[in-house]
């Protein structure tokens, strides 16, 4: 990345953290909906670990 691009990305960096965050959360909410009695760690992990194989796949798409 030039300098340029560094500085931007800073500057979006908490904003793209606050998204996920919000992102994980919504789908928190949903698994309790139909889990009522839901291990939340279990579920937050399971939940990052999706979106981390959505971003592969994502890449993937791109590259192709």
């Amino acid at each position: 990345m030039t300098p340029m691009e560094e500085i931007e990305m800073d500057k979006r960096r908490k904003a793209l953290d606050k998204s996920v965050i919000s992102l994980v959360d919504k789908y928190m909410k949903t698994m309790e909906w139909d889990i009522p009695e839901v291990d939340e760690t279990k579920a937050r992990q399971m939940i990052m670990d999706e979106i981390k194989q959505a971003i592969s796949r994502i890449e993937s798409q791109a590259r192709d």
